[in-house]
Order: C-alpha cells, then structure tokens, then sequence
C-alpha cells in the first residue's frame, strides 16, 4: 500500500520500537485492500463507552459520535464534477464514527466529495451494526445533516420548548468530540488537511491514506503518544477543533419518536 510522506515519518519516528513498527506495517498493508472498517467496542465495554460520553453531555447510551469531512485530492479528469464539494473544491467525503476519547470506532472513505453525509451513512455498515445493538438501547449522535432514527439523536432544528434547548445544548456538548477528533487526527497527519494541499493520488490510493491515518490515528492514542504541535503555514498552527459542516437535508427517513423519548424522560 502506498504511504504518504507524514505517514512515513510516523513510523519512522524513534516512538515506536521495532516489533510496534513491524506490526504496524502489516496492519497497514492489510488496510490496503480496503476502503474503510468499524472497530465497535466489545458488548462487555458498553458500559464505559456510555459512561465516557454521559460525562460529557449527560445524554445517556450514547456510544458513538458521527459526521463526515471532507479530504482534498486532484480529481480524475474525467470524473471532475463527482468530485466537487459544496464548498467548491474536490475531495472525498469521510465518514467517521468516534468514542469520547477521540479513538475512531468506524471509517467509511470511497465516496466522492459531492455525496451527501445522509447517503453515505445509509450505505455504510453503521445501519446493520446499530440495528443489532437495538436491544441494548444504544444510539449515536450526528448533527442535522443526518436523519432522526432510532439509533441515531439529531439535534431539534427550531426548539420550542425549554427541554428541547437543553437537549441541544447537551446534544451539543456531546457531538463536539467528533470535531475534536477530526482537528487532532488532520493536525497529525497533515496530509488530510487543507494546509497540506490536493493530495495527488488516484481516489482509492488517498483512500488507503486515510484508512491509514486513522489507524495510526487510534494507535498513537493507545500507546500514549504525544502530539508535538506544529506552526501552520501562515504561523499558527492547526485548529484542534474542526469547524463544523452541517449539511442539512429533509429526510423522508425522519422519525423524531425516539428523540422526543429522550427529552421529555431527561431533559424536563
């Protein structure tokens, strides 16, 4: 599998020993034939990963945020136009599912950068994984881009009430770890981040970077690395927070039901 130049100098890096190095090196090269994986926790782990994001929002049985973000690359010539985001530059769509403490249970990354969040997610395996956790109760946050489901909590898009604020202020408070998570891993690996251009690879080639970046993402959280902050190009440095790009889009999917269960047994 091809790695890109950040990449390289994460595995040569004097952090990790040779065996690490080794095993890293085959997970990659198993990464290569494919375009994205989930690594939800065991069923007996539930707990924690519930409790690790009640902490942060006091919204219960949540274990997993999700959104997407975009990735640039130069686009084949001959499929420009697929290629082309809504902010008006070319990239693939990236669909990530995290846990409160920035570890990506879930990367999902051949869709073109004009695919819309809500479609990748329905041709994801997310749907079959959470539809067979139903009986325990669980469900994920995703921001209004996503339809309502009954895994799946968006925030309430005109609040009426008290209870709804406060639900989407919790909601809120409980998303922004995705945000988080996308800011440290683009920070890490810089080639998926603005300031590091186009990558100018074929789409499933940038695929395999971004697979590959997520694992040494989870893996450098793991092992305890420590992020060594870098100034930017204009002398800052990195935004450890990635703005959010809410792509909201009526769903005839919608059902607010389980939403509605939430606010009125936790948010009166």
């Amino acid at each position: 599998m091809l790695v890109c130049g950040p990449v390289r100098t994460w595995l040569g890096s004097s952090v990790w020993t040779v065996p690490m190095r080794n095993r890293v090196k085959t997970d990659l090269h198993m990464a290569g034939s494919k375009l994205g994986w989930h690594a939800f926790r065991p069923l007996g782990e539930l707990a924690t990963v519930k409790g690790d994001f009640y902490a942060l929002g006091h919204i219960p049985n949540v274990i997993g945020a999700i959104d997407g973000t975009h990735v640039a690359l130069v686009p084949p010539r001959d499929r420009e136009q697929v290629y082309r985001n809504r902010k008006n530059y070319h990239s693939m769509n990236i669909q990530v599912v995290c846990l409160a403490d920035q570890y990506i249970s879930h990367v999902n990354a051949k869709f073109p950068g004009s695919v819309h969040d809500a479609y990748i997610l329905r041709n994801s395996s997310i749907p079959y994984v959470m539809e067979q956790l139903q009986r325990h109760r669980v469900w994920l946050v995703g921001d209004s881009g996503y339809p309502n489901l009954s895994w799946l909590l968006t925030p309430v898009r005109n609040p009426r009430t008290r209870a709804e604020e406060r639900y989407n202020e919790a909601h809120g408070r409980t998303r922004r770890v995705i945000e988080r998570t996308f800011g440290l891993l683009k920070a890490r690996f810089r080639c998926l981040h603005m300031t590091g251009g186009s990558l100018m690879y074929s789409p499933k080639k940038v695929c395999h970077i971004i697979v590959a970046c997520c694992m040494l993402h989870n893996l450098s959280l793991r092992r305890l690395v420590p992020f060594l902050q870098e100034d930017g190009p204009d002398g800052g440095v990195v935004a450890a927070v990635e703005p959010a790009e809410s792509e909201e889009e009526e769903d005839e999917e919608d059902d607010t039901d389980n939403r509605d269960t939430v606010i009125q047994q936790y948010f009166q």
